[in-house]
């Protein structure tokens, strides 16, 4: 396994830990799960690049450790009462499109090539911002603003997917 798979690995060890303190309302040691969490996500992704180590286990598992996070999160912050439930049922309506959406193309077309797009990073990375700054114990005006900011990229970032997911089924009709 390389160094960059293990990082990641890391990473997916870390969420049940976050989730723990959460849960136990330590939100100072959640924010700094979550702070090394968001980091090794960073670091896996340049390891890789810098050393060559990109692999098909890689392409999987990073994606994979970042909705494990980002849905964990949510889901307990939502469980706590910190985040509206609206906004839970959003994001992870846009993720589970996406992941129909990649196995009716797998069936259609038999591609299983996952490609990121760039709006969907962006809105990793605004997920990942937002849940950061709420555990950092912003003012709940400033929160709810970002929350609703955060929703919208979501949002138009699942739009973003359907829009190219059609257009890769377009050319196998």
């Amino acid at each position: 396994m390389t160094l960059a798979n293990r990082i990641t690995v890391l990473r997916i060890i870390f969420i049940p830990i976050f989730v723990i303190s959460l849960l136990q309302r330590q939100f100072v040691a959640a924010a700094i799960i979550f702070t090394l969490t968001i980091t090794t996500d960073a670091l896996d992704g340049f390891v890789a690049r810098r050393r060559k180590q990109k692999t098909p286990l890689g392409s999987f598992l990073d994606p994979m450790a970042d909705k494990l996070l980002m849905f964990s999160s949510f889901l307990t912050l939502t469980y706590l009462k910190l985040i509206p439930l609206w906004i839970l049922v959003i994001i992870l309506s846009r993720d589970i499109i996406i992941v129909l959406g990649w196995t009716i193309i797998y069936f259609i077309t038999g591609s299983t090539a996952i490609q990121p797009r760039l709006m969907g990073k962006f809105t990793t990375i605004c997920q990942m911002l937002t849940l950061w700054l709420i555990l950092l114990g912003l003012p709940e005006n400033i929160t709810a603003k970002l929350l609703l900011a955060t929703v919208a990229v979501t949002a138009f970032s699942g739009l973003d997917y359907v829009v190219s997911g059609s257009k890769k089924l377009g050319h196998h009709a």
